[in-house]
């Protein structure tokens, strides 16, 4: 069993973008070589002429865009290697950096807990102090008038709040679906200074 000559792959994809590209290249050479357009059908055949060229410059563009990137020589891959290596290794000994300078303040901090606390300083004794009745101390105590009232039986009362009347409720009689919704409204308030 053979295989059609026109569906095998003849290019692989980066034969095929290169012989695309020079195929643009070589229609874009002609059509600069050609005579300047004398009518307009000759115009319109160089620009549609000039626009497929152009659309084809763009499909190559595209797909050299969407490729994939070519595979690496064998020097490429030992230098990316090289350089993760160096990247894994600065990345290991500022973590050690790091880890061992936590660890030496710990220590430094756990040197500071558990050196012995200075003896605190004594105390001098002096004699125990000596409680007075201080009121003794002070002329006329408890003869002063502090102008407080002692006996409220001879004060003047003021004459009990009169309790305020409460809040007239008004319910809308004319919708029957507003008469669960209560307005409050105050009402007037005597007047109990007369003035």
């Amino acid at each position: 069993m053979t295989s059609d000559p026109h569906t095998a792959e003849r290019y692989t994809p980066q034969e095929r973008r290169a012989r695309l590209r020079a195929f643009a290249d070589r229609m874009l050479g002609h059509l600069e070589d050609l005579a300047p357009p004398q009518d307009l059908t000759e115009l319109e055949r160089t620009v549609r002429v000039g626009l497929l060229i152009e659309r084809l410059y763009a499909r190559v563009d595209i797909a050299e865009c969407r490729a994939p990137p070519p595979p690496l020589t064998p020097e490429q891959e030992a230098a990316e290697a090289a350089e993760a290596a160096q990247r894994r290794a600065e990345h290991h000994a500022y973590w050690v950096d790091r880890v061992n300078g936590l660890r030496l303040m710990r220590e430094a901090e756990e040197a500071k807990t558990t050196q012995p606390a200075p003896e605190p300083k004594p105390v001098p004794v002096s004699a125990p102090p000596v409680y007075t009745d201080w009121t003794q101390d002070f002329e006329g105590y408890g003869d002063e008038d502090d102008d407080l009232i002692d006996d409220l039986s001879d004060e003047v009362m003021a004459p009990a709040s009169k309790p305020e009347p409460p809040l007239a409720r008004v319910i809308d009689p004319q919708n029957p679906l507003c008469a669960p919704v209560q307005y409050w409204r105050p009402p007037e308030r005597p007047d109990y200074d007369g003035g």
